[in-house]
């Protein structure tokens, strides 16, 4: 449960919080990015034991601003991982509505196809359809103008 922002919403059996960073991710093919983009942090993620052709996907909705101008999350996770293949997540959605089971409707920004299939057979369900297109870019850009019209 997460007490601060979904009180009363329970995790599933199969979600275990594991603090060690190294440990959480051995051996991961997926990697899911959803904590505020202030608070990433790679040192560590560069030298994890990863799966095979481990693929990224980005729920962060933001734009970071560098010296050379902004910059898109999921080129920072790319950038960052290696050259990763990495997808966004995004759509008109709050955590509580998702928690609820509410009907929500999202779009996987993709690369590759074959990423864009992954995330879609993993995310899409009855209450939280997912549709796909392969373009990361607008995808992101469409999440970070709506977190800043409707946050």
């Amino acid at each position: 449960e997460n007490v601060k922002y979904l009180k009363g919403k329970t995790f599933t059996n199969n979600v275990v919080a594991d603090p060690d960073i190294m440990s959480a991710v051995k051996g991961a093919t997926l990697l899911i990015f959803v904590t505020p983009h202030q608070f990433l942090k790679f040192d560590a993620l560069q030298t994890a034991e990863l799966g095979p052709d481990c693929k990224a996907i980005s729920l962060i909705k933001g734009i970071e601003f560098e010296e050379g101008g902004p910059r898109l999350i999921s080129g920072i996770i790319k950038d960052s991982m290696g050259g990763m293949d990495t997808s966004v997540l995004m759509g008109a959605n709050v955590a509580n509505e998702v928690a609820a089971d509410e009907f929500c409707e999202s779009t996987v920004g993709f690369a590759t196809e074959g990423a864009g299939a992954v995330w879609q057979k993993l995310f899409d369900c009855p209450t939280f359809r997912v549709g796909k297109i392969k373009d990361v870019a607008g995808v992101e850009l469409c999440g970070a103008v709506k977190n800043g019209v409707a946050p």
